[in-house]
């Protein structure tokens, strides 16, 4: 078929100033290939150490990092790229197979390969049906056998063979005692657990068999949990784990029988094991080394008592140089007390994430344990910069100012912050400097939930848990406090969206609420409010609203505890239109509304209109724009996902990449949409030329919003027609008969929706 929407010689001109010799055409367009994942992990939690050659291995929570000695290059092993999951726990070097025993919270193990670094995974443990914890506590070697500590007992396993062998269950009722750690001397292991030390002989055939293990008696808190344990020349160590105060655990040694306390008692043991003829002792903010005759020869606080430590191991290499595992630093070398650490967050609790000129934001915040108040930002170019603010915790949302430096960021307990830079803070508003009340369940909480700004650079913001919830900051300074339920009703609201026609939506409360000051901050006479039940025709939609969007046609989107609700028409909600709906989606031959069964914590709207949603357990969704197809759904199983509570999405509208914030770490997707760009002078095609062995799609970016793209030959003779999502168009290489096309330049025309042809661009393709 001739495309015969242009003139002839209109293609003719074009078919003589395309040359075919001009095949050497820049590949450089996407940075990162739409469909591709990244991982921004924080290392700096790292857990424990372990020296291979040049090589020092650090374990944090999310993968392994690996620091070269020699080259001081740095390595990232995470499941991005082979690991089987997060939540690593423990891991040891057997030397006779050159390989590495990774151990994970969810009693996966890993074998990764030395030094090809691949990875293979053992899911035995973590397929059991088991009740309780199935966490890998502590793995040590003898030749080619691992002896693994679990909360549910000890497992031996060959590291030849990569079969378990045995498996002791470590009491005579077979109820599970967790095993903190091990150790083996010669033929004899021994386990330390929550009910004492056990011990058994490694050559016993009947190993699995708890009546051949012997309890150690006699012995200092025989009874008690024993949280570590080494043999070293005879000699068996062991720590005791004081649950009441880790300042006051204890050392204590066993040697000829004989058991006595260690010479030195440091408290809140973090490690103690043994490295050939050395006893490490790690504590938060000390980390020793003892060789012959219990000499101490190093001692982190002797050599720098100024350091502010957070020790949890500490290793040698075969150079003799000391490396320390710090929780909040990474790598420490052990003389100079330099940090190395791959570039990234603070933490891996992700509170939330804002892109803002091509820079993501992030605040890492509330926990089961109280956080300072920790800020990230990570730029275009991929340079991260933090800080931690001391006189803050709990950080729980972050907005940044348009085509500004100027951010804020609000928390748990601490109120609301200010911030022109990224190393401190330029003013903290609170109870006692602002209308900024206390919550009402008490504990003196300044509770900040979310955090806007208007076009007129008024910052808006939610007082959770008040009776004046809604605040808001003008640029001279005044505050203004507004009531937004009606009646006596209490109103506990906790997240804002301020759409394009200025209304404040409101949500976390069991009905949705809908504000407009009428951009007259200080007169509230004309102030509207009107609060929408969660309901339509067929009854309740849920109990409560947790999030908001608006899309690219105007609709606000609504997150609740019961899947989503849609305002189709938000111009009017004041209105006639003070009702939701909720959209029916078919998924494997069953009709439904959309993601009902699933908490939704967050929406963000990319530049297809498409929706990409996310869960408290289910992880992401990516949802047509119409809202009736379910594209995508990436969990913690089938994806990078660390875990399928996503906390915050962002998506960088430039590059369609999206962000995915979890409550164990950050990841992103390479997307196939972007905003458009209207005046497409930087096209960019991914790959080209395209390649005989290449048979993944094509991907143009930096287009007009939803162009349309039409493919023909040199000859003018029509390809395919295709349409972009938002700024990118993807193309399989294949014509309108579903046929690879044959080698050849092809002539791409891009067209804006008047069907004005304004780009033309070539590929080639090699078969």
């Amino acid at each position: 078929m001739i495309f015969s929407t242009f003139t002839v010689g209109y293609l003719q001109m074009r078919k003589y100033v395309v040359y075919i010799s001009l095949l050497i055409w820049n590949t450089i367009g996407f940075a990162q290939v739409p469909g591709t994942w990244n991982e921004y992990f924080s290392f700096r939690n790292v857990q424990q150490l372990e020296s291979v050659d040049d090589n020092v291995f650090a374990l944090s929570e999310n993968g392994i990092f690996i620091y070269n000695t020699s080259s001081q290059e740095i390595q990232k092993i995470t499941k991005l790229n082979g690991l089987s999951t997060v939540g690593l726990t423990c891991m040891a070097f057997c030397d006779s197979t050159s390989s590495f025993l990774i151990g994970y919270n969810d009693g996966t193990l890993d074998i990764l390969d030395y030094p090809s670094l691949k990875a293979k995974p053992i899911s035995t443990i973590a397929n059991k049906s088991l009740y309780g914890s199935k966490r890998i506590n502590a793995i040590a070697m003898k030749n080619d056998t691992a002896v693994i500590a679990t909360e549910f007992g000890v497992l031996t396993f060959s590291m030849r063979s990569q079969k378990f062998i045995s498996t002791t269950i470590l009491s005579n009722d077979g109820s599970y005692v967790p095993a903190k750690s091990i150790t083996v001397d010669g033929e004899t292991l021994y386990a330390a657990t929550t009910k004492g030390i056990f011990s058994a002989n490694l050559s016993n055939a009947n190993i699995s068999d708890f009546s051949s293990w012997t309890k150690l008696k006699n012995i200092p808190y025989e009874n008690d949990t024993i949280s570590h344990i080494a043999a070293l020349n005879g000699t068996i160590y062991y720590a005791h784990k004081n649950i009441a105060d880790a300042s006051k655990d204890s050392v204590f040694k066993i040697h000829d029988g004989k058991a006595e306390a260690f010479k030195t008692q440091m408290g809140d043991i973090k490690q103690l094991k043994p490295n050939d003829t050395i006893l490490s002792i790690v504590t938060t903010n000390n980390a020793l080394l003892y060789g012959k005759d219990e000499k101490l020869f190093y001692s982190s606080k002797i050599k720098n008592n100024s350091y502010d430590a957070h020790f949890t191991d500490i290793t040698l290499n075969k150079y003799n140089s000391i490396w320390i595992a710090d929780y909040s630093v990474g790598l420490v070398n052990g003389e100079n007390f330099n940090n190395f650490c791959p570039q990234g967050p603070q933490t891996n609790f992700i509170a939330d994430l804002q892109i803002s000129q091509q820079n993501l934001h992030i605040v890492e915040g509330i926990n089961s344990k109280y956080r300072y108040g920790m800020y990230d930002k990570k730029t275009v170019n991929n340079a991260w910069y933090g800080h931690t603010n001391w006189d803050i915790k709990n950080t729980t949302c972050i907005h940044v100012l348009p085509n500004s430096e100027t951010y804020y960021y609000g928390s748990c307990g601490w109120g609301l912050v200010k911030c022109s830079n990224i190393w401190t803070y330029d003013r903290r508003f609170y109870s006692k400097n602002s209308p900024i009340q206390h919550a009402y369940y008490g504990n003196s909480l300044d509770y900040i939930s979310d955090v806007e700004s208007d076009k007129s650079g008024n910052i808006w913001m939610i007082n959770y848990g008040t009776s004046l919830p809604l605040l808001v900051l003008n640029e001279s300074n005044n505050w203004f406090s507004y009531t937004i339920s009606t009646g006596s009703r209490q109103c506990f609201a906790s997240r804002l969206y301020i759409d394009a026609r200025g209304y404040k939506w409101i949500t976390g409360d069991k009905k949705l609420i809908v504000f407009f000051e009428n951009k007259t901050l200080s007169d509230k006479t004309d102030d509207l409010l009107v609060e929408i039940d969660l309901t339509d025709n067929e009854g309740t939609i849920a109990s409560n609203t947790t999030c908001l969007a608006e899309d690219l046609d105007g609709e606000i989107w609504i997150g609740t505890n019961q899947g989503i609700a849609v305002h189709s028409s938000p111009s009017r909600v004041f209105k006639d239109r003070q009702t939701v709906s909720r959209i029916k989606i078919e998924i494997d031959g069953e009709v439904g509304y959309l993601l009902s069964s699933e908490y939704i914590t967050c929406i963000a709207v990319d530049g297809a209109n498409r929706k990409w949603i996310g869960t408290e357990n289910s992880g992401v969704f990516l949802i047509s724009g119409n809202g009736t197809e379910q594209l995508l759904n990436f969990t913690k199983s089938n994806s990078p996902l660390p875990e399928n509570n996503i906390t915050s999405i962002a998506i960088d509208h430039k590059t369609g990449e999206v962000f995915f914030g979890t409550s164990n770490g950050l990841v992103s997707f390479i997307g196939d949409a972007s905003a458009g760009d209207k005046k497409m002078d930087n096209i960019k095609i991914f790959p080209n030329p395209i390649r005989e062995d290449y048979n993944g799609d094509i991907y143009i970016s930096g287009l007009v919003d939803d162009a349309i793209l039409k493919i023909t030959d040199i000859s003018g003779n029509l390809v395919c027609t295709i349409t972009a999502n938002g700024g990118t168009a993807t193309w399989d290489g294949r014509n309108i008969y579903g046929d690879r096309v044959q080698t050849g330049v092809y002539l791409i025309y891009v067209s804006d929706e008047t069907a004005t042809y304004i780009v033309v661009k070539k590929i080639l393709f090699i078969n």
